[in-house]
Protein backbone atom coordinates (compact mmCIF):
# COMPACT_ATOMS: atom_id res chain seq x y z
CA UNK A 1 0.00 0.00 0.00
CA UNK A 2 2.52 2.59 0.86
CA UNK A 3 5.05 1.17 -2.09
CA UNK A 4 1.41 2.18 -4.40
CA UNK A 5 1.00 5.76 -2.85
CA UNK A 6 4.69 6.67 -3.20
CA UNK A 7 4.33 5.81 -7.01
CA UNK A 8 1.13 7.85 -7.37
CA UNK A 9 2.90 10.63 -5.78
CA UNK A 10 5.84 9.98 -7.83
CA UNK A 11 3.90 9.94 -11.14
CA UNK A 12 1.81 13.03 -10.24
CA UNK A 13 5.18 14.71 -9.53
CA UNK A 14 6.22 14.15 -13.23
CA UNK A 15 2.97 14.93 -15.09
CA UNK A 16 2.58 18.16 -12.69
CA UNK A 17 6.25 19.45 -13.91
CA UNK A 18 5.67 18.16 -17.61
CA UNK A 19 2.53 20.18 -17.63
CA UNK A 20 5.11 23.12 -17.39
CA UNK A 21 7.20 21.82 -20.29
CA UNK A 22 5.74 22.71 -23.96
CA UNK A 23 8.12 20.30 -25.92
CA UNK A 24 8.40 16.12 -25.78
CA UNK A 25 12.26 16.85 -25.14
CA UNK A 26 11.33 19.40 -22.26
CA UNK A 27 8.87 16.35 -20.98
CA UNK A 28 11.73 13.79 -21.73
CA UNK A 29 14.14 15.46 -20.35
CA UNK A 30 12.06 16.26 -16.96
CA UNK A 31 10.95 12.90 -16.75
CA UNK A 32 14.61 11.65 -16.80
CA UNK A 33 15.48 13.93 -14.19
CA UNK A 34 12.14 13.41 -11.73
CA UNK A 35 13.36 9.80 -12.26
CA UNK A 36 17.29 9.91 -11.83
CA UNK A 37 16.66 12.27 -8.27
CA UNK A 38 13.57 10.55 -7.21
CA UNK A 39 15.29 8.86 -3.83
CA UNK A 40 18.78 10.18 -4.57
CA UNK A 41 20.20 11.33 -1.01
CA UNK A 42 21.29 14.14 -0.47
CA UNK A 43 24.92 15.01 1.29
CA UNK A 44 24.79 17.82 3.21
CA UNK A 45 28.23 19.80 4.13
CA UNK A 46 29.76 19.03 7.57
CA UNK A 47 30.83 22.96 7.13
CA UNK A 48 27.04 24.27 7.27
CA UNK A 49 26.79 27.28 10.12
CA UNK A 50 23.08 28.41 9.39
CA UNK A 51 22.31 31.94 11.15
CA UNK A 52 19.57 34.11 11.32
CA UNK A 53 19.78 37.21 8.90
CA UNK A 54 23.90 36.64 8.97
CA UNK A 55 23.91 36.90 12.89
CA UNK A 56 22.92 34.33 15.32
CA UNK A 57 24.41 31.26 14.78
CA UNK A 58 21.63 28.25 15.58
CA UNK A 59 21.53 24.77 15.60
CA UNK A 60 19.41 22.34 13.21
CA UNK A 61 18.25 20.02 13.97
CA UNK A 62 18.71 17.44 11.12
CA UNK A 63 17.17 14.35 12.15
CA UNK A 64 14.25 15.29 11.34
CA UNK A 65 11.34 12.95 9.45
CA UNK A 66 11.08 15.74 7.05
CA UNK A 67 13.21 18.37 5.47
CA UNK A 68 12.79 20.73 3.09
CA UNK A 69 15.83 21.95 1.32
CA UNK A 70 15.89 24.80 -0.94
CA UNK A 71 19.21 25.78 -2.68
CA UNK A 72 19.58 28.69 -4.40
CA UNK A 73 23.24 29.95 -6.39
CA UNK A 74 24.18 32.96 -7.57
CA UNK A 75 22.67 33.25 -10.62
CA UNK A 76 20.60 36.29 -11.31
CA UNK A 77 18.59 38.27 -8.75
CA UNK A 78 18.69 36.32 -5.39
CA UNK A 79 15.78 38.24 -4.04
CA UNK A 80 13.75 37.57 -7.27
CA UNK A 81 14.46 34.12 -6.83
CA UNK A 82 14.34 33.31 -3.02
CA UNK A 83 10.60 34.91 -2.98
CA UNK A 84 11.15 35.12 1.24
CA UNK A 85 7.47 36.42 2.03
CA UNK A 86 6.31 33.24 0.03
CA UNK A 87 8.48 30.94 2.26
CA UNK A 88 7.56 32.59 5.43
CA UNK A 89 3.33 31.86 4.07
CA UNK A 90 4.49 28.46 3.17
CA UNK A 91 6.65 27.44 6.31
CA UNK A 92 3.59 29.09 8.48
CA UNK A 93 1.14 26.50 6.76
CA UNK A 94 3.62 23.50 7.02
CA UNK A 95 3.67 24.13 10.94
CA UNK A 96 -0.03 24.14 10.84
CA UNK A 97 -0.84 21.18 8.96
CA UNK A 98 2.49 18.93 9.54
CA UNK A 99 2.28 15.78 12.34
CA UNK A 100 5.64 16.24 12.99
CA UNK A 101 8.48 19.14 13.04
CA UNK A 102 9.66 19.93 9.52
CA UNK A 103 13.14 21.05 9.60
CA UNK A 104 13.93 24.21 6.78
CA UNK A 105 16.98 24.07 5.26
CA UNK A 106 18.27 27.39 2.87
CA UNK A 107 21.33 27.13 1.49
CA UNK A 108 22.14 30.49 -0.74
CA UNK A 109 25.28 31.25 -2.40
CA UNK A 110 25.15 34.68 -2.99
CA UNK A 111 27.47 37.06 -5.12
CA UNK A 112 27.83 39.04 -1.50
CA UNK A 113 27.47 37.69 2.28
CA UNK A 114 26.55 41.38 2.26
CA UNK A 115 23.85 40.90 -0.24
CA UNK A 116 22.61 37.70 2.05
CA UNK A 117 22.24 40.01 4.73
CA UNK A 118 20.38 42.57 2.90
CA UNK A 119 17.84 40.49 1.37
CA UNK A 120 16.84 38.19 5.23
CA UNK A 121 16.73 42.17 7.23
CA UNK A 122 14.71 43.61 4.98
CA UNK A 123 12.30 40.92 4.29
CA UNK A 124 12.44 40.12 8.14
CA UNK A 125 12.95 36.19 7.57
CA UNK A 126 13.95 34.76 10.87
CA UNK A 127 14.49 31.21 9.79
CA UNK A 128 18.16 30.05 9.51
CA UNK A 129 19.99 30.24 6.47
CA UNK A 130 23.00 28.96 5.35
CA UNK A 131 25.25 31.12 3.31
CA UNK A 132 27.53 28.95 1.36
CA UNK A 133 30.12 30.95 0.13
CA UNK A 134 32.11 28.28 -1.73
CA UNK A 135 28.78 26.87 -2.89
CA UNK A 136 29.67 23.08 -1.12
CA UNK A 137 26.19 21.91 -1.54
CA UNK A 138 26.15 22.07 -5.01
CA UNK A 139 29.78 20.50 -5.36
CA UNK A 140 28.77 17.59 -3.07
CA UNK A 141 25.13 16.53 -4.44
CA UNK A 142 25.53 18.44 -8.32
CA UNK A 143 21.77 19.35 -8.98
CA UNK A 144 20.31 20.22 -11.69
CA UNK A 145 20.83 23.43 -13.58
CA UNK A 146 16.93 24.66 -13.59
CA UNK A 147 15.63 26.81 -10.87
CA UNK A 148 12.77 24.81 -10.49
CA UNK A 149 14.47 21.59 -9.65
CA UNK A 150 16.24 23.36 -6.70
CA UNK A 151 14.30 22.40 -4.02
CA UNK A 152 13.71 19.13 -2.63
CA UNK A 153 11.33 17.43 0.01
CA UNK A 154 13.77 14.97 2.23
CA UNK A 155 12.78 11.98 4.13
CA UNK A 156 15.06 11.40 7.46
CA UNK A 157 17.60 9.44 5.54
CA UNK A 158 18.20 12.75 3.12
CA UNK A 159 16.58 11.30 0.49
CA UNK A 160 14.81 12.49 -2.25
CA UNK A 161 10.80 12.54 -2.03
CA UNK A 162 9.64 15.45 -4.05
CA UNK A 163 12.08 17.63 -6.39
CA UNK A 164 10.39 21.16 -6.92
CA UNK A 165 9.56 24.36 -6.46
CA UNK A 166 6.67 24.55 -3.97
CA UNK A 167 6.64 28.19 -4.26
CA UNK A 168 6.62 28.33 -7.75
CA UNK A 169 4.19 25.96 -8.54
CA UNK A 170 0.94 24.99 -6.79
CA UNK A 171 0.36 21.70 -7.88
CA UNK A 172 4.12 20.74 -6.07
CA UNK A 173 2.97 22.29 -3.29
CA UNK A 174 0.08 20.32 -2.93
CA UNK A 175 2.35 17.40 -2.83
CA UNK A 176 4.91 18.94 -0.42
CA UNK A 177 1.48 19.26 1.87
CA UNK A 178 0.44 15.74 1.16
CA UNK A 179 3.61 13.85 1.84
CA UNK A 180 4.13 16.52 5.07
CA UNK A 181 0.34 15.64 6.61
CA UNK A 182 0.29 11.63 5.39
Amino acid sequence: MKYNHILGSFMLMVCTIMCIACTDNNKKHITRLVTEWQGKKIVLPDSSIFTIQGKDTVDVDLDSNYKILVYVDSAGCTSCRLQLHKWKEFIEEVDSVATTPVQFLFYLTPKSVKEARYITRRDDFTYPMCVDINNEINKKNKFPEKDMFHTFLLDTENKVRIIGNPIHNSAVRDLYIDAITR
